[in-house]
């Protein structure tokens, strides 16, 4: 038995024929040359247990890619795989293929015949490259196209792509129309009509980016989702596109959300069906946004608040909305503050925004007064319109305004002003005080010794002011007559 010595294995030499170099390597890529070195390499040494898997990992490259690669030679005719589980394969000799008339020229007539078609097709439009060839081969091989098929997939590709198109980039929709159980011409055309018609929509989308590009694959997979899944037509994904202005990156991925939000509304997807839908949400939009506005809070997502709004709108008119929202901000509301107001205007018989202007107006004449009871009181921020409406009742209650001042200035202390403020002349009323000085005198000593009455009986140090005794139930008590 004899062998070579195992150093023979890296300092030795492998022959490479000089018409590999010549005749075939200049129409190969690189990883079918590095696949051919390989499996040369490992036949002269007999090595039997190295196959595919083995050289993949050897050359750090996918099995696919290797396979394939081998398929090349095999076409070629420089290789021959004579075992399928598990793959094997001999090297022949390229001299004497060549002179036998057994290398590709002379033996592989069907994909001849092919690589003829594709050069007849292109003609001299575009220089054609034997590793396209080879690869497009590989869909008539690989995939099962029939070879009228691909030439149609190649002139589409050319069509939607320009000549220069990437075969490599044409292989997904190869693998599709495979998927699709594309297999006769007629079938293609239908197909490929379908494509060409999602080219050309894409393609006006980035023109509406003004985006002068090729769609990508996943921007024209967006397309397809959107035209044959979802059923909007050119015109209306166009339509949709005019939403996009306001953003800063307008992109496939926005105008999905677009498309998305309209059709989980089911407004419908006709053209005229978007625009109208469209129009409606921009109005709503906008009526949302001066809401916003008007209540001096951030514009959050605008579209998200839209079913809230729609939700008002089905109770009470845009005025009378912006009415509540008005009234709201003196404390810092929210838009989530609106619908209790507006219950409010409601369970008090105001139906209409006339009615609700007429009853601010009367409220405004009372704003002098409040405003000078902030001021005796010590109360921060600003009027609103249940301070107001407090004004309006201490007034029908037969206070004096020189009274609820003097209550005013009795509740400086109090960290709940208005609502304490409220106890003590409930207090006066039940006990006749009319006058500044009958309520004074509620607080003066008897005989040297201090007396409070029942208002007044609280401890400076405790909690808001009050006793735990008679505070906590006088504090709860004015909380309940806020609102609070």
């Amino acid at each position: 038995m004899f062998r070579l010595d195992d150093q023979a294995r890296v300092f030795g030499v492998t022959a490479v024929e000089n018409l590999f170099i010549t005749e075939y390597m200049p129409h190969a890529d690189g990883d079918k040359i590095k696949v051919y070195l390989s499996g040369l390499y490992h036949s002269m040494r007999q090595d039997q247990d190295f196959g595919v898997r083995e050289m993949a990992a050897e050359l750090n490259m996918e099995q696919g890619l290797v396979e394939a690669a081998l398929r090349y030679w095999e076409r070629r005719r420089l290789v021959e795989r004579v075992s399928d589980e598990p793959p094997g394969y001999v090297f022949h000799h390229l001299g004497q293929r060549m002179l036998t008339g057994q290398d590709n020229m002379a033996g592989d007539r069907a994909f001849i015949a092919f690589s003829d078609a594709v050069y007849a097709q292109f003609g001299d439009r575009r220089k054609i490259r034997p590793g396209d060839i080879a690869l497009a081969y590989e869909w008539v091989q690989d995939l099962g196209l029939p070879q009228e098929v691909v030439l149609m997939l190649l002139n589409h590709s050319a069509d939607t792509r320009g000549i220069n198109f990437s075969f490599k980039g044409t292989q997904p929709l190869a693998v599709m129309m495979k998927e699709e159980g594309v297999t006769t011409p007629d079938e293609a055309e239908g197909y490929l009509n379908h494509s060409k018609l999602t080219h050309q929509g894409a393609r006006s989308v980035l023109l509406q980016f003004n985006q002068r590009r090729l769609p990508t694959e996943p921007e024209l997979a967006l397309y397809r989702k959107w035209t044959h899944e979802w059923g909007f037509d050119e015109k209306a994904v166009l339509a949709a596109c005019a939403e996009t202005v306001s953003a800063n990156n307008p992109s496939f991925s926005y105008l999905n959300g677009i498309l998305e939000r309209l059709k989980n509304k089911g407004g419908g997807t006709a053209p005229a069906r978007v625009e109208h839908t469209l129009k409606q949400e921009n109005e709503d939009s906008a009526a949302l946004k001066r809401i916003f506005q008007v209540l001096g809070v951030a514009q959050r997502n605008v579209h998200a608040g839209i079913p809230a709004y729609l939700a008002l709108r089905e109770s009470y008119s845009q005025e009378m909305i912006l009415l509540a929202a008005q009234s709201v901000r003196a404390r810092g509301g929210m838009f989530e503050d609106l619908e209790p107001k507006l219950l409010t205007w409601k369970q008090s018989g105001f139906t209409s925004e006339q009615q609700v202007r007429a009853h601010l107006k009367e409220l405004k004449n009372h704003e002098p007064l409040l405003l000078l009871v902030f001021e005796a009181s010590g109360q921060g921020g600003r009027a609103n319109e249940g301070d107001l409406i407090k004004i309006r009742q201490w007034l029908k209650d037969g206070h004096s305004e020189a009274l609820i001042l003097e209550a005013a200035a009795q509740a400086r202390s109090s960290r709940i002003k208005i609502p304490y403020m409220a106890k003590i002349l409930d207090n006066w009323k039940k006990n006749g005080v009319t006058t500044v000085d009958a309520a004074r005198a509620q607080g003066v000593p008897h005989g040297g010794q201090g007396r409070k009455v029942g208002f007044q009986q609280y401890d400076q140090q405790t909690d808001h002011g009050l006793t735990p005794a008679l505070g906590v139930d006088l504090l709860r008590e004015a909380r309940e007559q806020d609102g609070q």
